[in-house]
């Protein structure tokens, strides 16, 4: 009978000091939140084409917002953003990181209505070797 408390005081006191030290998700929020980044340029490069309108995508360190601008590229000087590209599955605009999960660098990409952004990219997300591409000619994302 001593030995069984023993070896039940000895696990329970492994569950409260090694356990924690598991991280079991490691890695799922980067690889979810590198997902919705990826997801989230192709749809802004494929509204660009489709809605022939400039599509603005500004990354930040801890969010993702997109917008459109309202005028045609061959009738405006200069675009205005002034309406929200809704994302799908979502009633906004923007999304934000997971704690702890970095994108960088933090930049504004630009897709014309022939979907080329306004520079090529490399984006990487904190946690994960794989980075995200954007080509400068065709705007594909990978």
């Amino acid at each position: 009978m001593v030995e069984l408390i023993v070896t039940l005081v000895i696990i329970g006191i492994l569950a409260v000091v090694v356990l924690p030290r598991f991280d079991l998700l490691r890695g799922f929020d980067e690889i979810g939140y590198r997902d919705q980044v990826k997801a989230t340029l192709e749809y802004a490069r494929k509204a660009a084409v489709a809605q022939r309108r400039n599509v603005r995508v500004s990354l930040a360190a801890g969010s993702v917002s997109v917008a459109i601008a309202s005028d045609i590229p061959e009738g405006a000087a200069a675009a205005t953003y002034d309406r929200n590209l809704v994302l799908p599955g979502s009633n906004s605009n923007t999304f934000l990181a997971p704690n702890g999960v970095t994108l960088s660098p933090a930049t504004t990409l630009t897709f014309d209505p022939l979907g080329r952004p306004s520079a090529a990219g490399s984006f990487t997300i904190s946690g994960i070797t794989q980075p995200i591409i954007v080509e400068a000619e065709t705007g594909y994302v990978r």
